[in-house]
């Protein structure tokens, strides 16, 4: 594949739903957990990088940032959206992934009201979330929307991690 940013979008996308599919094939309490969820990062950050190397040879090193972010960007793209997907098949086909994070959430909103927030409205809002919650226990299904919203956002993430990268290699030369 001639592309460098679709071979390693493509690449990283597939490692990525690897290492989350080994992770499922261990446990769905081990595919939850926070920390093994952002070490996937590492993976990101390996792809963008190559992509963002092989970008500088091709167009040379020299460029404006706006022209050298654009390569390790789309990659995170891509490799973001693989996720994204499979995280939405995965829930879809096995709804106690989406129970077990509900009751998660929900032992971290008591654990927030017994500790005390301090503001009235915002534990109102707290105790408002854990009605939600309970009433989602009933039937869970993972909505198309939070998933959206959460795939739009880490694009904000990944533009922080492609400009890192750039302003790494800037750095080094």
């Amino acid at each position: 594949m001639k592309n460098h940013i679709l071979k390693n979008g493509l690449l990283g996308g597939l490692v990525v739903v690897l290492y989350f599919v080994l992770l499922y094939s261990i446990g769905r309490t081990v595919f939850l957990n926070v920390m093994l969820q952002w070490l996937s990062l590492a993976l990101y950050f390996v792809f963008q990088y190559r992509a963002a190397r092989a970008d500088d040879a091709l167009y040379g090193g020299e460029r404006e940032f706006r022209h050298q972010v654009r390569a390790p960007f789309a990659v995170f793209i891509l490799i973001n959206l693989a996720y994204w997907l499979f995280y939405y098949g995965l829930h879809l086909a096995d709804p106690e992934l989406v129970r077990l994070e509900l009751l998660a959430q929900k032992e971290n909103i008591e654990a927030q009201l017994h500790r005390g927030v301090g503001d009235p409205q915002w534990a109102s809002q707290l105790r408002q979330g854990l009605t939600e919650i309970d009433k989602a226990l009933e039937d869970p299904v993972q909505p198309l929307g939070p998933v959206l919203m959460r795939f739009g956002v880490g694009a904000v993430g990944g533009f922080v991690l492609a400009a890192l990268i750039v302003w790494m290699r800037r750095a080094s030369r």
